[in-house]
C-alpha cells in the first residue's frame, strides 16, 4: 500500500519537475528573444500555473516595462538633442558670419566713426553668441536631467523687480515703459531661484526684442498657485503666432537668419517652469501679448 503511495508521489514529483524544466527552457528562449520582441509589446509568459514561476514572470515583465520606458526616454532625449544641435548650428552661422565680415571691415578702414560702429556690431554679435550658448547649455542640462532642482521659499515680486530692473538700460534704449502692479504683494512661492531668474530673464529679453512701447507686470493668487503675468504691447506689423511661441527655435521673424533671437528662450523657460511644478502659457488680446506663469505658493500663506 505504502509502496503505491510512494510511487504515486514520486511520479507526480517527476511530472512537476518535467513541466517545471519545460517552462524554464521556454522562459530561457523567450528571454533571449526579448530584445527583438519587447519593442513590439512582447512580454514573457508561461503555461504552467506555478505560483513561484508566476511571481518570477511578473517581476521580469515589470523589469522589461521599466527598461522599455527608460529606453524610450533615452531615444527621445537623443532625438531632442540632435534637433537642438542642428538648429543651433544653423543659427550660429549668422553672428559668426557677421563678426567675420565686420572684423575684415575694421581692418580695412581708418575712419574712427566707422570703426566704433563696426566694434558695436561685433559686440552685439558676441553677446548673441553668448546668449545662444547659455540657452543651449541650460537646455542640454534640462533634457539630460543633469540640472539639480533646489526648491526654496521666494518672495516673487522682489525677485521679479530685481531681475527686470537689471535690464533698465536696455529697456530705456528701446523706449519701453515698465509698469509694476500698483498693489504691494509679498507672495511667497516655492521654486528654484536660479531657474526662476533664468525664466524672468528670458521673458524680459523677449519684451526688449518685440514690445512696441509698454510692458505691465501683475500678480494674482489662484487657488494654491500664484500667477505672475507680463504683458507687452505689440508692434503694428507684428506677426507673432501665439500657438508657436513655445516651440523650439520659433522667432517672430520667420527668417532663420534673424539676428536678434535664437528662438530657444521661451521654449527653455516653459521647460524650466514645468520642472518647478508650474505652468506657462501665452495669449494675444488685441494689441497685447501676454505671458502667464503659475507657480506653487508657499503653503504657510495658504
Amino acid at each position: 500500500m505504502w509502496g503505491w503511495v510512494f510511487a504515486f508521489f514520486a511520479f507526480m514529483l517527476l511530472l512537476y519537475v518535467y513541466f517545471l524544466k519545460r517552462e524554464l527552457r521556454k522562459l530561457k528562449r523567450e528571454v533571449k528573444e526579448l530584445p527583438n520582441r519587447s519593442s513590439f509589446g512582447g512580454r514573457l509568459s508561461i503555461d504552467f500555473r506555478d505560483e513561484v514561476l508566476l511571481d518570477l514572470i511578473e517581476a521580469l515583465n515589470q523589469m522589461v516595462d521599466a527598461f522599455e520606458k527608460k529606453n524610450q526616454q533615452a531615444k527621445q532625449m537623443e532625438e531632442s538633442v540632435k534637433l537642438t544641435i542642428a538648429g543651433l548650428s544653423h543659427d550660429l552661422r549668422t553672428p559668426l558670419t557677421s563678426i567675420n565680415g565686420y572684423v575684415q571691415l575694421l581692418q580695412e578702414t581708418t575712419d574712427e566713426t566707422k570703426r566704433l560702429h563696426y566694434i558695436s556690431i561685433i559686440k552685439q554679435s558676441v553677446e548673441r553668441l553668448m546668449e545662444m550658448t547659455d540657452h543651449f547649455y541650460d537646455l542640454a542640462r534640462i533634457e539630460t536631467n543633469q540640472k539639480e532642482i533646489v526648491f526654496s521659499s521666494i518672495t516673487l515680486s522682489n525677485l521679479v523687480e530685481e531681475v527686470v530692473l537689471s535690464f533698465y538700460e536696455q529697456l530705456e534704449e528701446k523706449q519701453i515703459e515698465l509698469h509694476f502692479s500698483a498693489q504691494q504683494h509679498n507672495y511667497q512661492i516655492i521654486a528654484d531661484e536660479f531657474m526662476l531668474v533664468r525664466v524672468i530673464q528670458n521673458v524680459v529679453q523677449n519684451i526688449i526684442r518685440y514690445a512696441k512701447s509698454k510692458a505691465v507686470i501683475s500678480y494674482e493668487k489662484q487657488g494654491g498657485d500664484i500667477m505672475f503675468s507680463i504683458k507687452n504691447d505689440i508692434k503694428p506689423d507684428s506677426k507673432v503666432a501665439v500657438e508657436k511661441v513655445f516651440m523650439r527655435f520659433y522667432t517672430e521673424v520667420a527668417s532663420r537668419t534673424n539676428a536678434e533671437a535664437s528662438g530657444l528662450g521661451l521654449y527653455l523657460s516653459k521647460n524650466l517652469v514645468e520642472k518647478m511644478d508650474g505652468k506657462m502659457d501665452a495669449a494675444l488680446h488685441g494689441e497685447w501679448f501676454i505671458i502667464n506663469i503659475r507657480l506653487p505658493m508657499n503653503r504657510s500663506q495658504l
